[in-house]
């Protein structure tokens, strides 16, 4: 059974905080979204059960949009409720240590960019039905890509 998209989002708030580093809204919705991503690529299966929709500055869970909402642009300072707390397993604590490691240092203007890629899953629903649900195979294989692009099974850099 996979995690809520909220205790994705703190993991990445703790990782951020272990990094002296703070995260804004954007920042955390385009991680997520990433980590997905990812986690459909390399380990075949979602890290969270939740739609993705295809909002104007990117890929966007409403729920954690919702959970998120009350920082507006500015920086989240405090881990979001969340049913559960812990990854599944090791497989997903990389994932999200390599998106991280590719990702974290990007501000949320330009992880929304790296999202709006043209062939992007996001760029594909836009074009197709602005505000929509990105499909889940979309995003698989467009993070597949990446990832034997980079030439490894984890994400390594965000040049696509």
């Amino acid at each position: 059974m996979a995690v809520s998209p909220n205790a994705v989002a703190n993991a990445f708030l703790r990782i951020a905080s272990e990094h002296g580093k703070k995260l804004t809204n954007m920042q955390v919705q385009k991680l997520v979204f990433m980590a997905q991503g990812y986690s459909l690529a390399l380990l075949d299966r979602c890290i969270f059960e939740k739609n993705i929709h295809a909002w104007q500055w990117g890929p966007v869970v409403p729920s954690l949009y919702k959970a998120l909402q009350p920082y507006g642009s500015g920086q989240v300072t405090q881990e979001l409720k969340a049913a559960d707390s812990v990854l599944r397993d090791s497989e997903e604590s990389g994932v999200l240590k390599g998106v991280w490691d590719a990702y974290g240092h990007y501000s949320g203007s330009q992880l929304s960019e790296i999202t709006h890629r043209p062939g992007s899953p996001w760029k594909k629903t836009w074009d197709r039905q602005p505000f929509g649900v990105i499909d889940v195979e979309d995003i698989k294989s467009y993070y597949k890509k990446l990832a034997s692009k980079n030439g490894r099974q984890r994400p390594l850099n965000s040049k696509a």
